[in-house]
């Protein structure tokens, strides 16, 4: 008879679970080792269980409950001792940076031509504005001290902080384009790159013997190999570098062919069925007649073995196969080598791997099969793999980058575009469009007691769209119906906020005293700094002036963001707008330019009417996100974390513990509150 309970404890060292069964009730049982090894269910889960005498016989995983307290407190898990881990594909609530703000209906995208002058209106002027920096800013330079680790320096021009334009202008755009549910731009074009699991992939192993050709179109070919295991010690020069290198052998190496489901040998021992030593070794090349191709890897950790490869039918007669792959196979095969080579120029690696610039005949490769195909090539039993499909090649099409001036959206109507250079289908008549609104870089005079000391920061990370329950409306990269989520913004940190100009009370969240290559000092901006900007316009109608004054002010209790560091509550920032200049409808009748001031409750309600609607999902998102107080808790860590017995809390922990998390929509944020 199945039994249930809930798994509360998981002991490896005495392989025993402990279940709660009801109420109080608890119960420790002895399991096997491959409970362990295999991990069929986690801390958390709630199985199903028979007992055969004193045997554990598992059935099957129930669910994965959270219990309330084991919820996250200070964006950090209260670990009890079974450290409040589900791994469950439920959707909990967690803080997390950022979000993404849904694109809209398709239907409301609203395409118009500007050839010929066409959709233009008649105000012209410009917005003189001031942005205070509510947070710490830090707007980076570029130029930075330092190798090992790096101090940052911001960014300065003549006796000025300043924010570039070219930030101004991203933030703004972006909120005019969700408010407007124009294309969205600034998407990912290159396929991304996954790593494999170990062992979730089955690997066939082989020799390339001919090269596709892009003239002829003719495929490339692989001859199925054998893997044989030899240990380093066997190998007649120790000394070797990590390579390829031909060597010839004869029959009797197929007595060491690397099977699936081999002898079995104890930790320490060697491969009963492995070439082990040099007598070996020479035995196998002895008047070998033969090519195979001695594959030395790199040095890794405590690794023995490396390995031959031989043809297949040379040891198995008849039973070795061809396979075919293509140009697209063998273009993501030399782009996957030129990114591990940049990679390890990088970070500067001292290991010696192999020097792989060009492809030859003859390199060993694996690969997985489909049909008579070779496909996902890889120098890797646990390989790094190209996705299917970019982040761009998932953006629904109506909203994908606007690719002719007979059809540019709001958003590239009133700042531009310059097409999309990556676009497949680019339209043959699309030229660049410079736009309508201009805006200049808010500067702010330079005192150094503005500046605070300097500190060293957590790693900032960088944006991983290659997390994909993260970045996309389900499934994956493989998949080309999944669609991207939407337009990122970041959350502001309300502790923050709060805290003004008493930033030293948050510090301890987002600094560290270990320096490293991964993480960097600087000296930010303290909060409460005054920029000013301009913002020039010409030829807007009622209702793009209208958008264009929203996005900048916003609605109060709503802030933007900029600079560096917003995942750590840097730059929420307010803008208001201290003159508002139209140009004289009179003026093609005077010599001099003259301006009128503008009534901006105007133009904001012709937006409102228009635009800023209560039945719109992606606006009630997009106030969520831009308001100052939410129900978010950065006051421990930006990012959520969870305990290392070894590091202490990591948000590598949190992630290793909550493989399948799905980022929370916005407003379910909201309806916790």
């Amino acid at each position: 008879m199945a039994n249930k309970g809930l798994v509360i404890d998981m002991n490896e060292a005495e392989k025993t679970i402990t279940l709660n069964k009801g109420g109080k009730i608890e119960e420790k049982i002895e399991v096997g080792k491959k409970i362990f090894t295999q991990k069929p269910f986690e801390v958390g889960d709630e199985i199903s269980y028979e007992m055969k005498g004193k045997n554990f016989n598992f059935i099957r995983k129930i669910s994965s409950i959270e219990k309330e307290n084991n919820r996250t407190t200070n964006n950090r898990r209260v670990d009890n001792k079974n450290n409040g881990n589900t791994g469950s594909k439920v959707n909990k609530l967690f803080s997390y940076p950022y979000n993404f703000v849904s694109l809209g209906d398709a239907e409301k995208i609203n395409r118009k031509t500007v050839k010929n002058g066409e959709n233009r209106g008649n105000l012209s002027g410009k917005l003189k504005c001031s942005l205070t920096n509510i947070t710490p800013l830090f707007m980076g330079s570029g130029v930075s001290t330092g190798n090992d680790h790096k101090t940052e320096m911001i960014l300065k021009d003549n006796g000025n902080y300043i924010i570039q334009a070219s930030s101004l202008k991203g933030e703004i755009r972006n909120i005019v384009e969700v408010i407007t549910s124009s294309c969205i731009k600034n998407v990912e074009t290159d396929r991304l790159e996954k790593r494999e699991k170990a062992g979730g992939r089955t690997n066939i192993f082989g020799l390339i013997k001919r090269l596709p050709n892009e003239k002829t179109g003719e495929a490339g070919l692989i001859v199925e190999s054998v893997k044989i295991k030899i240990h380093k010690e066997a190998i007649d020069d120790k000394n070797r570098l990590p390579g390829f290198y031909p060597i010839k052998v004869n029959k009797s190496i197929a007595r060491h062919i690397d099977k699936p489901g081999r002898k079995t040998y104890k930790k320490g021992e060697k491969d009963p069925d492995a070439i082990n030593d040099f007598y070996t070794f020479n035995k196998v090349t002895q008047d070998g007649t033969e090519d195979a191709i001695l594959w030395v890897s790199a040095s890794i950790g405590n690794k023995k073995y490396e390995k031959i490869l031989v043809k297949k039918d040379f040891v198995e007669k008849g039973k070795g196969r061809n396979f075919l792959f293509p140009l697209t196979e063998y273009e993501d095969l030399k782009y996957l080598i030129t990114q591990r080579n940049e990679r390890d120029k990088e970070e500067s690696k001292k290991e010696k791997k192999i020097d792989r610039k060009e492809i030859q005949i003859n390199d060993p490769i694996i690969f997985q099969v489909e049909g008579e195909n070779a496909i996902n090539l890889a120098f890797s039993e646990i390989p790094r793999l190209r996705y299917k499909y970019s982040p761009y090649s998932l953006i629904p099409k109506e909203f994908q980058p606007c690719s002719s001036l007979d059809n540019l959206c709001f958003a590239c109507r009133l700042f531009g575009t310059t097409g999309n250079s990556n676009e497949e289908k680019k339209s043959n008549d699309m030229t660049s469009y410079m736009g309508r609104v201009f805006i200049s870089d808010a500067k702010c005079s330079e005192k150094k007691e503005k500046l605070s000391e300097v500190i060293t920061m957590k790693p900032l990370g960088e944006p991983h769209p290659s997390l994909a329950r993260f970045y996309l409306n389900g499934d994956n990269y493989d998949n080309n119906g999944a669609k991207i989520r939407g337009r990122k913004f970041y959350w502001h940190h309300s502790d923050k906020i709060k805290a003004g100009e008493n930033y030293k009370k948050y510090l301890d969240s987002i600094t560290t005293e270990e320096k490293a290559k991964y993480n960097s000092s600087l000296s930010f901006l303290k909060p409460n700094n005054i920029f000013e900007f301009e913002v020039e316009f010409k030829n807007l109608t009622e209702e793009e002036l209208g958008v264009l004054i929203y996005s900048l002010e916003l609605e109060d209790g709503m802030l933007h963001k900029f600079g560096k560091a917003k995942a750590f509550g840097f730059g929420s920032s307010k803008i208001e707008i201290k003159e508002f200049l139209l140009k004289s409808q009179n003026r093609y009748s005077d010599f001099a330019i003259s301006y009128e001031k503008g009534n901006k409750e105007k133009y904001i309600d012709i937006a409102k009417q228009q635009y800023i609607l209560n039945d719109r999902k992606e606006i009630k998102e997009l106030q969520a996100i831009l308001s100052k107080e939410n129900s978010l808790d950065f006051s421990k860590s930006p990012f959520p974390e969870a305990l290392d017995d070894k590091r202490g809390y990591t948000t590598l922990k949190w992630f290793t513990k909550n493989k399948d998390a799905v980022l929370p929509r916005i407003l379910d944020y909201s309806k916790k509150k």
